[in-house]
């Protein structure tokens, strides 16, 4: 049986908007979203495929028209502002490279930072699921980019990591990125963590 699923009317959509939704067994289901109805078609892919799903975005994309066109610095911050951070140092964004980064600092407390990634004119992911307390870019070119993660013991205030730096290199091989080793942790009851 196929899969449906019935979007919201008040999703803030454009009049015509596709969205794909990856699908057990191989299959592919595609909902055409309209302002007043949904309808669903299932497409049946190959059992091999590990498509991810697709789902377009509308306002806050980054990616410009023309696959691998330049992002600017006022798509990837709008980005980020959509997602309630703001740019922490613009001097970091190199978009003309593989792989282009911008650390971002939450816009509500507490203090915390992500860093944002971005390759081919698209947004990509995070370095993390959860925020860091300091992040810096240490070092970039092409294709890698290197995070300094300040490490906190657990006593020490937000401001004042004394634990050091961790340095991770982020490597980019147009399909996926992998950081060079483990990100330290951000359990704050760690002995050193990133929080």
């Amino acid at each position: 049986m196929p899969f449906r699923r019935r979007l919201p009317p008040a999703l803030p959509l454009a009049a015509l908007a596709l969205v794909a939704i990856a699908g057990c067994g191989g299959e592919t289901h595609t909902a055409v979203v309209t302002r007043t109805q949904t309808v669903v078609r299932t497409v049946t892919a190959p059992a091999t495929a590990t498509q991810p799903a697709t789902i377009p975005t509308t306002g806050t994309s980054t990616a410009p028209s023309g696959a691998g066109a330049p992002l600017t610095l006022r798509a990837a911050e709008q980005l980020l502002d959509a997602r309630g951070y703001a740019v922490l140092t613009e001097r970091d964004f190199r978009p003309g490279q593989a792989l282009a980064v911008l650390i971002g600092i939450r816009r509500d407390p507490p203090r915390a930072e992500l860093a944002f990634f971005f390759a081919g004119g698209r947004f990509i992911g995070t370095d993390t699921r959860d925020p860091s307390g300091a992040i810096e870019v240490v070092a970039q070119d092409g294709d890698r980019v290197t995070l300094g993660y300040g490490l906190y013991r657990p006593g020490d205030a937000l401001c004042c990591a004394s634990g050091g730096t961790a340095r991770v290199t982020y490597l980019w091989d147009g399909a996926r990125l992998t950081p060079s080793r483990p990100i330290p942790t951000a359990d704050p009851g760690a002995s050193l963590s990133r929080r």
